[in-house]
């Protein structure tokens, strides 16, 4: 099946934010979290900061395998609950969430981690429903250290971080400022370049040459680079 699409995805404050490549023509779209279809067209390769293939025990190793990546910044690769912790979310008494992710996977889990669950699921809900698209998980902080051919880049909400991540993608997108001119109003800059950094991994796994941590991964939990 031909692919018409390749696009990028990323969560923001009032839920998702996709840059969308169709030839040399990008276009911005936004989301709620529940409408993730939304943006992900058929025939399409998608790249989405959020993680797929979740344990019913046990870490993932695509997350352990990631920090490697980043030495001296491995704390920006959450580690992904088990199904049932990510089932409780938020929501639950947070001393009966500890436990079962201490029972689950032999440790706690962040509340930054568990904010994500509504979205995780979300995700997992539609790939369930929806088998066709190629939706791969990309993480921006690796898929920006690739880019830039480097270790991990400066904090993503410093003035350096910025600076870094579009020199990265200029490299790839050469009228980056005006890509991002044109990004919606409410999207922060952090997020807009996120979902930037997921497109060039969704292009990269269109033209078979992503990476996948861990190497050679064909089934999820992996990431693509």
């Amino acid at each position: 099946m031909p692919v018409h699409q390749v696009v990028g995805i990323d969560g923001y404050p009032r839920g998702w934010v996709a840059a969308a490549l169709h030839g040399e023509e990008l276009a911005w779209r936004t989301a709620q979290v529940h409408d993730i279809a939304a943006l992900i067209p058929d025939s399409s390769v998608v790249g989405i900061d959020m993680p797929i293939g979740l344990l019913d025990e046990g870490e993932r190793e695509c997350d352990r395998l990631a920090r490697a990546h980043l030495p001296g910044a491995s704390s920006r690769v959450f580690t992904t609950p088990p199904r049932r912790v990510l089932e409780l979310g938020l929501a639950a008494p947070n001393d009966e969430v500890q436990r079962l992710s201490r029972e689950l996977m032999g440790k706690g889990v962040s509340r930054q981690a568990l904010g994500l669950a509504s979205r995780v699921l979300a995700l997992d809900d539609f790939l369930a429903a929806n088998l066709n698209p190629d939706v791969v998980e990309a993480h921006p902080e690796v898929s920006f250290s690739a880019m830039a051919g480097r270790g991990p880049l400066a904090g993503k909400k410093t003035a350096a971080g910025v600076g870094q991540r579009i020199a990265a993608l200029r490299t790839w997108l050469p009228d980056i400022d005006a890509l991002l001119s044109r990004a919606p109003a409410d999207v922060p800059t952090d997020d807009a370049l996120d979902a930037l950094a997921c497109l060039w991994t969704a292009s990269r796994r269109r033209d078979g040459t992503a990476l996948t941590v861990p190497e050679g991964a064909s089934r999820p939990p992996f990431i693509a680079v």
